[in-house]
């Protein structure tokens, strides 16, 4: 059976962006014989969570209704076998929107359970998260959205292994970012 790969593509610059570029690489060297489902973000209507969401939600929740329509991103989640996340690094981390993407994913019961002591414990089926991602400068230690992706994956959705393709400094000399970023990715590829 192929393995399906559940792609969540925050590249809002869409083809110009170089993170969208190390995405296709990366797909094109790991995932070519995959099942492939790719959500574009930046296409969604998704908006953060308000107070007549939570309610929503957590009605439905409480009344185990898992099957409705508004679980549909977290069921897709939940069920695929790897999840790949393609975000660039803005400001500190990554744009807003892929945040609120993973506030409709999170659900109690579907992607996740809680203990009576408080304990929660991963739904996902997923074995792995790959995270990629570009940057302008160059990051002084490790990058937070990687941080804030590894974390969800294993503190919150049962995820253990999260990969990481990330490629910094591609602005530091405009006149060299593309052939720079080419390189990059060919030597992440290999």
């Amino acid at each position: 059976m192929e393995k399906k790969v559940l792609v969540i593509d925050c590249c809002i610059r869409k083809e110009k962006s170089a993170t969208a570029k190390l995405l296709a690489s990366y797909l094109e060297k790991h995932c070519a014989q995959c099942t492939i489902e790719k959500l574009k973000l930046y296409e969604m209507d998704l908006r953060p969570m308000l107070l007549e969401d939570l309610e929503k939600r957590d009605s439905l929740l409480l009344a185990s209704r898992y099957d409705d329509p508004y679980f549909t991103l977290a069921r897709q989640f939940r069920d695929a076998d790897m999840v790949v996340f393609a975000a660039p690094f803005w400001d500190m981390s990554f744009p807003s929107l892929l945040k609120v993407y993973v506030e409709h994913i999170c659900a109690s019961g579907i992607t996740f359970s809680s203990s009576a002591e408080g304990g929660l414990q991963g739904l996902c089926r997923a074995e792995k998260f790959v995270y990629i991602s570009t940057c302008g400068g160059y990051q002084k230690g490790e990058n937070e959205g990687a941080r804030y992706i590894r974390a969800l994956g294993k503190n919150l959705l049962g995820v253990k292994e999260t990969e990481e393709f990330i490629i910094d400094g591609l602005d530091v000399d405009p006149t060299q970012r593309e052939s720079r970023l080419q390189a990059e990715i060919r030597r992440l590829m290999a």
